[in-house]
């Protein structure tokens, strides 16, 4: 099962900024991707508070379950706290107490169990974290299965919109999910950690995808909206609050495939860091659908 990844990435704006918008993200923003199942599983009663800690059923089999969880780092000691409950309504306070901290990691997620009470079928996992190598980055996430992603695409497509309007991303897409928040072109070409293309993703992308967002300093390199526009046939092409640009190459996820991607690589092909995107082997046949092109931007 091939998971979707929406990603936003900006600069960290201090802690009280992040706890907004953490809170925001993580609780408003699952409302508005899942609603129904978000809010059952706020509604949801007879959930083990002990399943976080020992491998006991969650509670009833077939009802939603959820948690909610936080990870926070002393930067003088390097001490970590880890606290964590079951996602209900009575639990859900406590996440915004926990995120004034400074936070390095928050999550909230929602399960259907299995019939034997234990996390099965996944709906949604909202993610935000700073970047151990890079933290003065912040990476806002929300992960869903292909599945469900299909039939909920223009609500996804204008969840991002709305949320790269707020914080002026340096840059944002929806792809495949690929191990440790790789973009599909980070993984090929490298460096092989975000952290280390975050600093320069103002000046290089990070990648490109079906839809992402252009951070304006590289959206001007390339003629703005309108230099976008006229260089391809593009679905969409928008200039968002602070001038970055979102591009959509093409009406439906999936047709992001051969010339749609070469036409996108084209247009990108001055801004992305220089080298031959490598194949893997038994990885490619395992793994999501490649969506990058297979040639050198030198």
């Amino acid at each position: 099962m091939h998971m979707i990844r929406c990603e936003i990435d900006t600069e960290y704006r201090g802690s009280e900024a992040l706890a907004d918008l953490a809170w925001r993200w993580l609780t408003e923003g699952a409302d508005r991707l899942e609603d129904e199942f978000f809010q059952g599983t706020l509604d949801s009663t007879g959930q083990v508070e002990e399943s976080l800690k020992k491998a006991v059923p969650c509670g009833p089999p077939g009802t939603l379950w959820g948690f909610l969880n936080t990870t926070s780092v002393n930067r003088a000691s390097g001490r970590l706290t880890r606290r964590s409950k079951v996602l209900t309504h009575k639990n859900l306070p406590m996440l915004r107490k926990w995120l004034v901290s400074d936070v390095q990691l928050a999550e909230t997620a929602v399960y259907r169990l299995d019939e034997e009470g234990m996390p099965g079928e996944l709906f949604l996992r909202m993610g935000v974290a700073r970047d151990q190598s890079a933290v003065d980055w912040v990476r806002l996430s929300a992960e869903t299965p292909k599945e469900r992603f299909g039939p909920a695409q223009p609500r996804w497509t204008e969840f991002l919109r709305d949320y790269s309007q707020e914080t002026d991303p340096s840059y944002a897409q929806i792809g495949y999910s690929l191990g440790l928040g790789r973009t599909e072109y980070e993984e090929r070409v490298g460096p092989p950690l975000p952290g280390m293309t975050l600093p320069q993703s103002r000046q290089l992308l990070r990648g490109y995808e079906w839809l992402m967002v252009i951070p304006r300093e590289i959206a001007q390199k390339l003629g703005g909206a309108d230099g976008i526009t006229a260089a391809g046939d593009f679905h969409r092409v928008e200039t968002l609050r602070d001038g970055a640009v979102l591009l959509q190459v093409t009406p439906e996820f999936d047709d992001f495939t051969g010339e749609a991607i070469e036409r996108t690589w084209r247009l990108l092909r001055p801004v992305l860091r220089s080298g031959m995107p490598k194949r893997f082997g038994d990885h490619d046949l395992l793994g999501p659908p490649s969506r990058i092109w297979y040639a050198d931007t030198a």
